[in-house]
C-alpha cells in the first residue's frame, strides 16, 4: 500500500466512529420523537405480537389434542389431526372466553364501578392514617395528608365530571381498539399452530438463500432454538402460573370476605408475570387495598395465607411448570423490568425479562465460540 492509500485509509474507523457518534447523538436528541414513532409500529403490529403471544401459550394444549386425534382410528380425524385440533383449542377458547364474560367480567366491573364511587371515603381513611402518625414522621413533611384531603375533598370529582363525557368517549375507543386486536391476535394464533411447520420451512428457505455458510446457518439454529425455549419457558409457564396465581389469590381472599376479591386476584396474576418481583409487588399492593377497604385487622388476616402462598408458589409451583430456569441474576431481572417499565410500560415490564435473557444467550454463544468455548462460559451466572 503507497503513502497517499495508507493515509486515507487509516481515517476511515475515525469517519465510521463519527458517524456513529453522530447517529447516538441524533437520537438521544430526538428522543421523543423516536420513541413516539417506535410506539406507534408497535401498536401497528400489536395484533401480531399478540399472536405470538397466544400461539406460545397454546401450544402445549394444541400439541396435546393434535396428538390424540393423530391417534384415532378413525381415518377423518388421524389425516387431518393439526386442523382439528387448532379448531378444537378454537372452540374451547370461545367457551372459556364466554364463561369468564358472563360470570367473571361483570363481577370486575362492579367492583372498578364500586371502587371508583368509593374513592373519596378511602382517601379520607388514609388522611385519618397520616395524621395520626407522630408530628415530624416523614409523611408529615411531604404534606400528604393536605394533598389527600383536597382530592378528597371534591378537587378529582370535579376533574371527572368537567371531562366525563370526553373520558368516558376515549375509554370507550380505547377499549374497542385493545379487544379489536386481541381477537385478531386470537386469530392470527391459531393461523400460526396451524400452519407452524409451513411457516418454519419458509423462513429455513430464507435462512439458507441470505446465509451460504453452513456454519453461519447452524450458529443461526442454535440462537433461534434457544430464543423459541426462552420465549416458550417464559410465556406459557408463566401464563399458567398467572392463571394459578389469579384462582388461588381470589379463593384466599374470597374465604377471607376481602371486598373485591376478583379485582385484586387479577393484580396478582397480572404482576406474575415479572419474575422476581412480580409476586412481592402484587402482595403489597393487595394488601395496601385491603387495609384501605377492609380494615387493618382484615390486611392482617389477608397478608399470612398470601405470604405463605408466595413462598409454596415461588419454591414448588412455579419450578414444576417451568421446569427450567430463565438463568438470570435478581438484579439484572429488577433493572430489566425497571427499563422496560419506564420506556414501554407495563407491557415493557412484562417483555423486558425475556428479550434480556435473549439478549444475553446470544452474547453468551458468541463469545463462547470466539473463544473456542472457554472462558465465555463465566457469564451464565450473570
Amino acid at each position: 500500500m503507497d503513502k497517499g492509500n495508507f493515509e486515507r485509509a487509516k481515517w476511515i474507523p475515525i469517519a465510521i466512529l463519527a458517524v456513529i457518534l453522530m447517529i447516538v447523538y441524533k437520537t438521544i436528541d430526538n428522543f421523543s420523537q423516536i420513541s413516539e414513532a417506535v410506539g406507534r409500529f408497535f401498536f401497528v403490529i400489536s395484533p401480531l405480537l399478540y399472536g405470538v403471544l397466544f400461539a406460545y401459550f397454546f401450544y402445549i394444549p394444541h400439541q396435546k389434542i393434535e396428538k390424540l386425534y393423530k391417534k384415532s382410528k378413525l381415518r377423518f380425524f388421524s389425516a387431518r389431526a393439526r386442523g382439528i385440533s387448532t379448531l378444537t383449542v378454537f372452540l374451547l377458547l370461545i367457551l372459556i372466553v364466554a364463561l369468564i364474560i358472563v360470570f367473571v367480567v361483570p363481577v370486575l366491573i362492579r367492583s372498578v364501578i364500586d371502587f371508583a364511587g368509593n374513592i373519596e371515603t378511602y382517601l379520607n381513611y388514609i388522611v385519618e392514617l397520616i395524621e395520626d402518625m407522630p408530628e415530624g414522621s416523614f409523611w408529615d413533611s411531604l404534606n400528604l395528608a393536605g394533598v389527600l384531603r383536597d382530592s378528597a375533598s371534591g378537587s378529582i370529582n370535579q376533574y371527572i365530571n368537567s371531562t366525563r363525557l370526553e373520558q368516558v368517549a376515549k375509554s370507550i375507543m380505547s377499549l374497542a381498539g385493545a379487544i379489536a386486536n386481541l381477537l385478531l391476535g386470537l386469530v392470527i394464533s391459531m393461523y400460526l399452530l396451524w400452519e407452524r411447520d409451513k411457516i418454519g420451512e419458509f423462513f429455513g428457505s430464507l435462512r439458507n438463500v441470505i446465509f451460504k455458510k453452513e456454519s453461519i446457518r447452524d450458529r443461526i439454529n442454535k440462537y433461534l432454538a434457544q430464543v423459541n425455549k426462552v420465549l416458550f419457558t417464559f410465556i406459557a409457564s408463566k401464563g399458567l402460573d398467572s392463571v394459578i396465581n389469579f384462582v388461588s389469590v381470589t379463593g384466599i381472599l374470597l374465604v377471607f370476605n376481602v371486598p373485591y376479591a376478583f379485582l385484586l386476584g387479577l393484580i396478582a396474576g397480572v404482576f406474575n408475570f415479572i419474575p422476581y418481583l412480580g409476586s412481592l409487588i402484587a402482595v403489597i399492593l393487595i394488601t395496601l387495598l385491603t387495609l384501605i377497604t377492609g380494615g387493618l385487622s382484615k390486611a392482617i388476616q389477608v397478608v399470612i395465607p398470601l405470604l405463605i402462598f408466595q413462598q409454596l408458589d415461588g419454591n414448588y409451583i412455579e419450578p414444576r411448570i417451568m421446569k427450567s430456569s430463565l438463568k438470570i441474576s435478581p438484579i439484572l431481572v429488577i433493572v430489566a423490568v425497571v427499563a422496560g417499565g419506564a420506556y414501554f410500560g407495563i407491557f415493557g415490564m412484562f417483555l423486558a425479562v425475556p428479550v434480556v435473557v435473549v439478549i444475553k444467550q446470544i452474547l453468551l454463544e458468541y463469545i463462547s465460540h470466539s473463544k473456542n468455548n472457554g472462558e465465555g462460559e463465566t457469564l451464565n451466572n450473570i
